[in-house]
């Protein structure tokens, strides 16, 4: 029998943390992390650039998991997918090795003194705030190949090791070989990019060939797209990659329970 990948289910975010002195059920419209891990959600993405989350909103988030975990238990939204990325400010006019040097300061600041217990199964992704689709800047190039090579360089430097790091932002299976050939990407996190079956597994051939024996991470974020193609046709596709992938599904929180009964 054909070995399959790791599927993980993840949220995109949630809205209540701790801490912030506001009343955490008077929150109408809200989603809470406990609402999203009984969902059968084992994770989250934090600081993804379309959500406008500073990176003390984000340590801030990661911190209230951090100690949720003491009542739930070692399992709860185990699963973090952290983005960071610099600014277009922060980009513009700046050498790669400064913007690298940010970032790094972003990532360190957000995980200062997080217990290492807490980020086990912890996924770094590098995602420039102005390099994805739909960000105000998709009139210039995207994110350099050497770009992404030195920030992800600088980040597995100040980590010391060995949480996978992805990228995220305007991928296609082209642009996939080109980031690739650095060893310090292990994936990628796609957003316009899985939006269909088709496009979302071309990129996965691609990181299949690339990195045959390898460990690969192909986080597909479904955003608000009304997506032309059934959860069940992605999972039926995405359960043909090997078992030397690792899948994360991140899903608006109205369709979470509908993709956890496909994974029972």
């Amino acid at each position: 029998m054909r070995s399959m990948p790791n599927i993980i289910l993840t949220a995109q975010n949630f809205d209540i943390y701790d801490n912030d002195g506001l009343d955490p059920f008077a929150r109408t419209g809200a989603t809470s992390a406990e609402q999203i891990h009984r969902t059968g959600a084992t994770g989250v993405i934090l600081g993804h650039s379309e959500t406008g989350d500073t990176p003390e909103v984000v340590r801030g988030k990661l911190l209230t998991i951090v100690s949720k975990t003491k009542t739930h238990g070692p399992g709860f939204l185990k699963n973090i997918t952290l983005l960071v990325g610099e600014t277009w400010e922060e980009f513009q006019a700046q050498s790669t090795e400064r913007v690298a040097q940010n970032v790094t300061g972003h990532l360190l600041y957000i995980l200062e003194d997080i217990p290492k217990e807490s980020l086990s199964a912890l996924v770094v992704g590098y995602e420039p705030k102005w390099g994805s689709r739909g960000s105000g800047h998709d009139e210039v190039p995207p994110p350099s190949p050497e770009l992404i090579s030195v920030v992800c360089k600088k980040i597995r430097f100040e980590l010391g090791t060995s949480i996978p790091i992805i990228y995220g932002g305007r991928s296609t299976p082209e642009r996939t070989e080109q980031i690739l050939a650095d060893e310090n990407v292990e994936g990628f996190i796609l957003g316009s990019a899985c939006n269909t079956v088709k496009k979302a597994m071309d990129i996965a051939r691609v990181m299949a060939r690339v990195r045959p024996t390898k460990h690969k991470i192909l986080h597909a974020n479904f955003k608000a797209y009304e997506l032309s193609d059934s959860y069940q046709m992605y999972m039926d596709a995405l359960k043909t990659l090997g078992p030397d992938f690792t899948i994360y599904l991140s899903l608006c929180h109205t369709d979470l329970r509908e993709v956890a009964t496909l994974l029972d």
